[in-house]
């Protein structure tokens, strides 16, 4: 068996680690708290055998399952940050227990005890990497602590065997430990016995890697040898991955001849603490790095928009402007839904002309595009996007949501229960399932319904094709469907505007009164005068008037252009500053 060992510093290694739960903590709940409801709305965990079935039919279903059913609890920041700070801390200190188990305490110990943690610190902040694959490293710790414990030569035996039940639980992070367990068995155990483990272990995962592929699960190759591993689509995050992987796999031999080291005249501790010190300012160099305060953005307005807080997405984007498309796409939404996209539509940034109003059809897009149509009260066409979200993706909360209310406007009651029994078999969206429920069946009580009552007034009154390569023309189908839909009109008049077609933009504005506007919106005022500078002639408004602090405006930002043409760069950051909000200064400078 290995050798007697003894560390000392113990307590410097937990307060070291009290300070990483400290600083992972601090960092998902007041920095990065957007990664946590990117992910939580990445899935969505249904209390059902029909869910739990998904995940049992495979090796290292069970760990996705667990990890599937923590990250559901990231819909509150507090408890998602304590869940993700103890997960990366106990993976320190299994490794810790396992590192006691093995050396000798040597100066500089701690750095190598520390990095497996912050290494996963760093993978976390990639907003695809799952809690899955925290707990698939730390299931490895755990069974190769397992399985180094002392005792009778037929219990570590015993503890091999269990090596199936572990593959089945963890799938692919068992190769991971397999090789760890061989590297450790060949650098401690006896010369009788270095041999003998590792080859009943390697048996034992090849007879179960083919009863697993031919008999139990009939999965691939590259499933049983991959899944769930984070193969993440991003180079940093990938090599980031094999760094850990190599430095876990390969922690027993390259520990042993390390800590083999001696050292003479060293101030153990100081070098421990040093080498702690340093480790923790990489990482900590690193989390800065990682923050994007853009993506940070665009990911907090989705989440305001996910939660219907028109208000505060359009305070988020007008005060602290997102220069990301999903952003400003979002910040649109919430003009429509509030109804003052021609009045507000250029206080916040538009980097993307029309591009920011209307989606495209792609995979890339399935988790935004459904929420124009559904602003606008193309309810079927909403529903298709919702629906292929949950082919490509799965459950999740947004698309079964949508779903569930698209079928409620369409009347379609059995469909839409279906989605809200989903719903109302998981925690997080119980009391919306179960507030929703109480429509089903209940025409009228659906019409009366604030959301849903008004989007069924603005139902095309008859059919028409979708066109997907050229989704603005939709617009025009659907007013043509039902003229009376201000929603519809507002977004063709803002593609005119963002395009720059003032001519058309002006030419409507003769049809708002029949809409029930009282007043030409603000930006619709601006074009109309531009249009007046430039022709010199205005078209028939309609009955209705441009107001004189338009009027005035208008004349205060003619007179300061003019006398911009030949100033400097200062003079006209002055005008961006008093006329930024406006179309003439959009039409000028975009």
């Amino acid at each position: 068996m290995n050798q007697k060992t003894k560390i000392t510093g113990a307590n410097d290694f937990y307060y070291l680690l009290a300070f990483f739960f400290v600083l992972t903590f601090g960092y998902f709940h007041w920095v990065a708290d957007y990664l946590l409801f990117f992910q939580e709305k990445q899935s969505l965990f249904v209390f059902s055998s029909e869910y739990f079935h998904e995940f049992l039919s495979k090796p290292g279903g069970l760990l996705e399952l667990a990890g599937k059913f923590l990250t559901q609890f990231y819909l509150n920041t507090v408890i998602g940050s304590f869940i993700l700070a103890t997960t990366l801390t106990l993976t320190g200190t299994i490794f810790f227990k396992i590192s006691k188990r093995l050396f000798i305490f040597k100066s500089g110990s701690l750095l190598f005890m520390l990095i497996p943690s912050c290494l996963l610190l760093m993978m976390q902040t990639h907003y695809y990497h799952k809690m899955e694959y925290n707990l698939g490293f730390l299931l490895v710790l755990l069974y190769f602590l397992l399985s180094i414990l002392p005792g009778k030569k037929y219990n570590r035996y015993f503890a091999l065997t269990l090596f199936p039940l572990f593959y089945y639980l963890a799938g692919a992070y068992s190769w991971i430990f397999l090789v760890m367990y061989i590297f450790y068995n060949l650098s401690f155990e006896k010369e009788r016995q270095q041999y003998s483990f590792s080859v009943f272990l390697l048996s034992t995962a090849l007879v179960s890697f083919v009863v697993f592929k031919e008999v139990l699960f009939l999965q691939s190759v590259d499933q049983l040898i991959q899944y769930p591993l984070p193969f993440v689509d991003d180079s940093k995050h990938r090599i980031t991955f094999y760094l850990l992987t190599c430095y876990i796999a390969l922690y027993p031999l390259a520990g042993k001849i390390i800590f083999s080291i001696r050292l003479k005249r060293v101030n153990t501790r100081f070098v421990a603490l040093t080498s702690a010190f340093f480790i923790f300012s990489i990482t900590i160099f690193s989390l800065y790095k990682a923050y994007n305060p853009q993506t940070a953005r665009a990911l907090q307005l989705e989440k305001l928009v996910f939660e219907e807080n028109w208000a505060q997405v359009i305070e988020l984007h007008e005060n602290y402007p997102s220069k990301n498309l999903i952003g400003q796409y979002c910040y649109n939404i919430a003009l429509s839904e509030t109804d003052q996209l021609c009045d507000r539509l250029l206080y916040g940034r538009q980097d993307f002309s029309a591009n920011s109003l209307i989606l495209p059809w792609s995979n890339e897009y399935l988790r935004w595009g459904a929420y124009f149509f559904y602003s606008v009260g193309l309810i079927n066409e909403a529903h298709r996007w919702a629906y292929e979200e949950m082919v490509v993706y799965g459950y999740r909360p947004q698309n079964i949501k949508l779903l569930a209310k698209t079928n409620l406007i369409n009347g379609n009651y059995q469909m839409a229960k279906k989605y809200i029994d989903i719903l109302k078999k998981t925690i997080n969206y119980n009391d919306w399932a179960k507030e929703y429920e109480k429509l089903l069946n209940l025409p009228k009580r659906i019409a009366s319904y604030p959301e849903l009552g008004e989007k069924i007034k603005i139902l095309p009154k008859e059919d028409f094709f979708i066109e997907i390569d050229n989704p603005q023309n939709n617009i025009t189908l659907l007013l043509k469907a039902n003229p009376n839909n201000r929603k519809a009109f507002e977004y063709e008049m803002s593609w005119l505007l963002l395009t720059k077609n003032v001519g058309a933009v002006v030419t409507n504005i003769k049809k708002m009164k029949e809409l029930g506007y009282t007043r030409i919106p603000l930006h619709v005022e601006e074009a109309a005068l531009a249009y007046l500078n430039s022709t010199g002639e205005l078209p028939y408004l309609g009955g209705l008037t441009i107001s004189h602090e338009t009027q005035t405006r208008f004349g205060e930002y003619v007179s300061t252009f003019k006398s911009i043409r030949q100033n400097s760069s200062s003079d006209k950051e002055k005008m961006r500053e008093n006329f930024g909000n406006t179309y003439w200064y959009y039409f000028h400078s975009k």
